[in-house]
């Protein structure tokens, strides 16, 4: 899986590619080695291999070599002083080794996960757009612009096409290498496409190809895939969701277990989905009983919901839950449209051993209804021995104590959000793509014993990273 000890270390180098042009700044912050050139397990993708973990973040508007809205890729590093700015590289379509070129409206944009998929120690990005899906690999200078289109494959046994709708790397055969997984279609039936690890860095040719036919062996249409550890085994696990079960003509979805020989049925993934409709979503253990559960956020419904992780896939015991701002102790008032929902992400933000879930809600309006109509805000509601409750919950906006700015109308504050270990104490990250006129900013929350705080926060912009000062929507999609 994803989050385990590897033995590669490196410095990051300040490398600043000229897609977007720009010259190469130097480092004041360099990142640190880790103690004796090993790489700790990391929380969080590690690009360049020093063991603290690092940023990626979209910008699907910014304008690349001239090219307007052509999209744009910034990863910002991780140090033992939190995420350093004057090592972040900005990459585009055009960039040296990205495949591609840079094309107006194109809005290459979704930084969607990670993942080891060469095998060499360092994470990689994906990027990820409908069927298309670009891989940036990391190195021990970090993203450095290396990249290869996968294949998108074409109706065959050893090349399924891949679909839309979702897709998510993770180690599901247990090999210590991640594979990418993806809805697909193998020429005679619809299912889960796996391509496994390692992926040749030159062609995206994988070392494997599972494919798992959803009708026949799951009486299930399937919609989207998410990849996590639910099962607690090591082993990453797929959840197939978003279709319809055959029989039944009911929405369903069910765990597929990882294992060195395939995919597994599980139990039953029972959490609604919208068809057609890529959830945001976010794995991590919130009640600490040693199995990942599964967040999905619904922003379509104002919702959050919680499915707990068991040794068959999801919990015999814990219930699956949703949450909203109609529920009682979560602050807010429950309207159309807020979003609430439309980013998650888990992680521990007062200190207590418990993830915590991190809740955008990027269309919320404060009080004044037209000067704050879909400025956003964040909610955070606490884990514990009984998964994630209600009390303590708190909100933040733009407006709150000690955040940078003003919620404005069409700030889009929660659009995004992260929570990042770097430094030692975790931060929670804001991305609001509309902030400064669309420009787009992102915001560091500091966390403590308290949980999290506007008091301390900062801000950066696409611009303050080496790239373009334009508009970029930049902090529209985050990996951290």
């Amino acid at each position: 899986m994803r989050h385990r000890a590897l033995t590669a270390a490196g410095l990051c180098a300040a490398v600043v590619l000229g897609a977007v042009g720009l010259a190469p700044v130097a480092s004041a912050d360099a990142p640190e080695k880790a103690p004796g050139g090993a790489r700790p397990a990391v929380e969080g993708p590690d690009f360049n291999g020093d063991g603290f973990p690092d940023l990626a973040v979209g910008a699907h508007t910014a304008t690349v070599d001239g090219v307007k809205r052509a999209g744009a890729v910034t990863v910002a590093y991780g140090s033992a002083h939190g995420l350093t700015y004057d090592t972040a590289q900005v990459l585009g379509q055009g960039s040296p080794g990205v495949p591609g070129e840079p094309v107006p409206d194109a809005r290459w944009r979704e930084v969607s996960d990670y993942g080891d998929l060469d095998g060499d120690g360092y994470d990689d990005l994906v990027v990820h757009w409908l069927q298309k899906n670009t891989v940036l690999w990391g190195s021990e200078d970090g993203i450095t612009g290396a990249g290869t289109a996968l294949p998108p494959g074409d109706y065959r046994a050893d090349s399924p096409k891949l679909l839309g709708g979702g897709a998510g790397v993770g180690d599901v055969n247990g090999d210590g290498v991640d594979d990418f997984v993806s809805r697909g279609h193998n020429g005679l039936s619809y299912g889960v496409s796996v391509l496994l690890g390692p992926l040749n860095r030159e062609t995206g040719k994988p070392a494997g190809i599972w494919h798992r036919d959803s009708a026949k062996a799951d009486k299930l249409v399937i919609g989207t895939v998410y990849v996590g550890d639910l099962t607690g085994d090591g082993i990453d696990d797929v959840v197939a969701s978003g279709g319809v079960v055959l029989g039944s003509g009911k929405p369903g979805g069910v765990v597929l277990k990882g294992s060195k020989d395939g995919l597994v049925k599980g139990s039953a993934f029972k959490a609604p989905y919208r068809h057609g409709t890529v959830l945001p979503s976010a794995f991590g253990d919130l009640n600490k009983d040693g199995y990942q559960d599964l967040v999905t956020g619904h922003p379509d419904q104002n919702k959050v919901y919680v499915t707990y992780g068991g040794p068959d896939g999801t919990s015999a015991t814990l219930k699956s839950r949703s949450y909203s701002q109609a529920s009682a102790g979560v602050p807010g008032v429950d309207e159309a449209g807020d979003k609430f929902g439309s980013a998650v992400a888990v992680g521990d933000t007062d200190a207590d051993g418990y993830a915590d879930l991190v809740v955008g809600a990027s269309y919320e309006t404060g009080s004044d209804p037209v000067a704050t109509a879909k400025a956003g805000a964040v909610t955070v509601l606490r884990g514990g021995p009984s998964g994630i409750t209600t009390e303590g919950a708190r909100t933040l906006t733009q407006n709150s104590k000690g955040v940078p700015s003003t919620s404005e109308a069409d700030d889009h504050f929660g659009a995004a959000v992260a929570v990042t270990g770097a430094g030692g104490r975790p931060e929670v990250l804001v991305g609001g793509n509309g902030e400064d006129g669309f420009k787009g900013r992102v915001w560091r929350l500091p966390t403590g014993a308290d949980g999290v705080t506007g008091t301390g926060s900062t801000s950066f912009r696409l611009d303050a990273l080496g790239g373009p000062a334009g508009g970029g929507n930049f902090g529209y999609r985050m990996v951290g």
